[in-house]
């Protein structure tokens, strides 16, 4: 088993990303392999961790996976590395629907079996923070969590309170605390409305992380935590194969930019494991489809910051209405759909509601069959957004764990070809190829939607090709679209 620990807080917006981050470029700079992993549904915080480690981050969420397969998720994203970075999701005990520790930082934590730092926020506090966390300890103990190891690390702190408040806090609630952080705005990391700002929007990133470790190496007791990592060093899942990688069948196209980076690593990867060939491109820089690709991902992110320069990008936009209207089997998410929506490709208009439209965890029932799951199977994942669209689809039934639920994501044929049949190739082997939506599907929690993706590819590539009219029966006059 890897070295790891598990960094977590009695709220969110406690400081766990920026201690994360500072840990991660601390430990690389003593020549460790850092992995990183985040606990729950969050796509920034990883793009920080990967930046301060110079690795890939993951996430584990025991929602979306049983804790078996969390750990196995784990051992994978964490394959080759010294030492592990858990960070984990809002307060320590906050877990599925705020009124259970299921799926919660304290389930990962003993999944894991991983050391726990508990990131206290001091500001506007002294004594007080010693209540806070004892609670954590006593509740852990009571919700089985006994054999938790728990460290401390004040945040916001001044190096004169922590000397008043070390002994007191170490004496009180019987936790060694390690170190401290003093405010510095400097480190303060902006939020927009779906969290975090991404790394790329945060000047100076790469050296605001190297200031933070700088003075974590001064005040934080580095080796302390470094060992307490090690005390759960027993492999736990030794068949595991880490290797998912293998020989490329098909390439998938895949936009990745600033516009569209809300991507889990472990769907990347499954895809990969199934033979995708992944080929990255940014419409934001008006780059294309890449040649040969047999399959379209778009993932969420923020697009809503780049419509204009979306729209302004001719080359990227043409070619994944090309795309669309060829029928390769395109796969979009949240942002992506929209984009779709903006491009005229899907049916629809959109808006900013200014408030979560819908949030949180939720089991996808499939509707319909399609060329990424069969009627009745199911998929976990989340949505989380504030605009939404007058055509949100009904291909799958979203169900909240507390029992709410309603229809979403659309199957369809671009809607040129919806208008136009014949404008379709003869020999493309879906008629409905486009499969968009608000939610985030999780692929480990149903790995055939990637094997079902890769071999709609593999469909593509084999059966398309011919550039004659389908002679549909709808179209009134053969080729009088004027595409082929």
């Amino acid at each position: 088993m890897i070295p790891r620990i598990l960094i977590s807080s009695i709220s969110s917006s406690s400081g766990k990303t920026t201690v994360v981050s500072g840990l991660c470029a601390v430990l690389r700079g003593m020549e460790m392999k850092v992995a990183a992993v985040k606990v729950g549904p969050d796509f920034i915080d990883p793009m920080f961790h990967s930046i301060a480690g110079g690795v890939k981050s993951g996430n584990i969420d025991l929602y979306f996976t049983d804790e078996k397969k969390a750990a196995e998720i784990f051992d994978i994203d964490t394959n080759g590395a010294d030492f592990a970075l858990v960070e984990g999701a809002m307060g320590f005990f906050d877990g599925l629907g705020g009124e259970s520790d299921f799926a919660s930082s304290f389930h990962a934590a003993r999944v894991l079996r991983a050391p726990v730092l508990i990131v206290a926020d001091v500001r506007g506090k002294s004594l007080s923070v010693a209540a806070e966390i004892l609670g954590v300890v006593e509740l852990a103990k009571r919700r089985g969590g006994g054999g938790l190891k728990f460290f401390v690390l004040l945040n916001k702190c001044s190096e004169s309170l922590f000397g008043r408040l070390k002994q007191k806090i170490e004496e009180i609630c019987g936790v060694d605390v390690v170190g401290f952080l003093e405010e510095n705005k400097s480190f303060k990391i902006e939020s927009r409305h779906l969290g975090l700002v991404t790394p790329d929007s945060v000047p100076g990133i790469k050296e605001k992380i190297s200031e933070i470790a700088m003075l974590m190496k001064k005040s934080v007791d580095i080796e302390k935590l470094v060992s307490a990592g090690k005390l759960c060093c027993e492999k736990t899942n030794p068949s595991i194969s880490t290797d998912l990688k293998k020989t490329p069948l098909v390439k998938i196209a895949v936009a990745k930019d600033e516009a569209f980076s809300f991507y889990y690593r472990e769907n990347l990867e499954l895809l990969e494991s199934f033979g995708a060939e992944l080929c990255f491109f940014s419409p934001l820089r008006n780059e294309p489809v890449p040649d040969g690709s047999c399959a379209l991902y778009i993932g969420g992110g923020y697009p809503e910051l780049f419509w204009s320069e979306l729209c302004d990008c001719r080359k990227s936009s043409e070619s994944v209405r090309a795309a669309c209207r060829n029928g390769l089997p395109v796969f979009a998410e949240c942002g992506g759909f929209l984009y779709l929506q903006l491009l005229g490709i899907l049916s629809g208009t959109f808006e900013n509601k200014k408030h979560l439209v819908r949030f949180g965890y939720a089991e996808f029932e499939c509707m319909e069959d399609n060329f990424l799951l069969k009627k009745g199977e199911k998929i976990r994942g989340h949505e989380f957004h504030y605009f939404d669209t007058t055509e949100n689809g009904s291909l799958f039934t979203a169900r909240k764990p507390g029992g709410k639920e309603w229809p979403c994501v659309q199957f369809v044929q671009a809607a040129e070809c919806m208008k136009k049949p014949c404008c379709k190739k003869k020999n493309a082997p879906f008629r409905k190829n486009i499969v968009a939506g608000f939610p985030h599907f999780y692929f480990p929690s149903n790995p055939g939607i990637a094997e079902n993706f890769v071999n709609a590819a593999l469909v593509y590539d084999s059966l398309s090709g011919s550039e004659s009219c389908s002679s549909c029966a709808s179209c009134a006059s053969c080729g009088s679209c004027g595409i082929f």
